[in-house]
């Protein structure tokens, strides 16, 4: 049975999974390294590697001072704070990496071919590296990294402080969540998609509104730990997410024609329908998921004992401001 038929809708056969593993295999195959666009074909995918200064500049210095951040909190203090340690370190090392896999390696290249791949750059912009980067609490080691009057400075600025008191509705679980949702479901749009297909700028703005939006949402979520309607929002954000997720890879899937004007599929053993097919599929059992998951972990907070989570309990990072070397 031809998978694009109205019996089968889930990109489950046998054509569908042998495109995608050709693909992937020429990653282990090709040796070369070459920096690129979109690859012509399954032969070009190793030498579509990206260097592009936008998104390798700001790996580079949020790495570094990290680094140098971390080497600071730990030698300066003699030890490091309860709450912040080496697997802080790791999450956001762990982020960071799957940020390179996302944006500048062949993933990246393969993404303006094929729509399975770009939703696979999807889940790691939104659904993986964010959370694993909200874990490695980063602004902690990075107001480490900078010198101490500055780090005073900024404990004490009331500009920084009515910044933040303005932002901080949009931080919280159910509005973060409700605007994550309304930039997934705009930018897949059809016409969107093609215009980020061909545009090198727009593209790089999905990727930021993308990443910006899940960076919010998923710190209001794992930063809710104050009481229970704290976590009873974070539950309500993850279930929104999750719904949404749902109903936007179930448009996909189930999807009677393409919706979006991907270039020729066939090189790599998709049909343009199939292709849609298998992103919905990778939409909806990964990141749908992961968002199950999470709310599951948020309603085992809510029902925890409050004294049982207090003594688990980070010091916060604002008070590390104010703390001397």
């Amino acid at each position: 049975m031809r998978v694009g038929s109205l019996e089968k809708f889930y990109p489950g056969p046998p054509k569908a999974a042998l495109g995608l593993a050709s693909a992937l295999a020429f990653l282990t195959n090709r040796p070369a390294l070459a920096h690129g666009t979109a690859p012509h074909g399954p032969a070009d995918l190793w030498h579509s590697w990206q260097a592009d200064p936008l998104v390798t500049i700001p790996l580079l210095v949020s790495s570094l001072l990290f680094a140098r951040g971390t080497w600071r909190l730990r030698s300066d203090l003699g030890r490091f704070p309860p709450g912040f340690g080496p697997p802080q370190v790791l999450c956001f090392g762990a982020g960071i990496v799957l940020l390179i896999v996302a944006l500048l390696s062949p993933l990246e290249g393969l993404s303006k071919l094929l729509l399975s791949a770009h939703m696979v750059q999807h889940i790691l912009l939104i659904a993986i590296a964010p959370p694993l980067l909200v874990l490695g609490k980063p602004e902690v080691a990075w107001l480490w990294a900078l010198p101490e009057s500055w780090r005073r400075g900024l404990a004490r600025q009331r500009g920084t402080r009515s910044v933040l008191a303005f932002l901080a509705p949009c931080a919280r679980p159910v509005p973060a969540a409700l605007i994550h949702m309304g930039t997934l479901w705009i930018w897949h749009s059809p016409a969107l998609f093609d215009a980020a297909l061909e545009s090198n700028l727009v593209h790089w703005l999905e990727h930021v509104l993308f990443f910006g939006t899940a960076l919010l949402f998923w710190r209001g979520v794992i930063k809710a730990r104050s009481g229970r309607e704290a976590a009873a929002g974070a539950l309500i954000a993850c279930f929104i997410t999750l719904l949404q997720s749902g109903l936007l890879s179930a448009l996909l899937s189930f999807a009677r024609e393409a919706l979006y004007h991907t270039p020729n599929t066939a090189v790599w053993g998709l049909t343009a329908l199939e292709d849609q097919q298998l992103a919905g599929a990778i939409m909806s059992l990964p990141m749908c998921g992961i968002y199950l998951l999470t709310g599951l972990a948020m309603a085992l907070r809510l029902v925890t004992p409050r004294r049982e989570r207090r003594r688990h309990l980070p010091v916060p990072p604002s008070s590390l401001l104010k703390q001397s070397p």
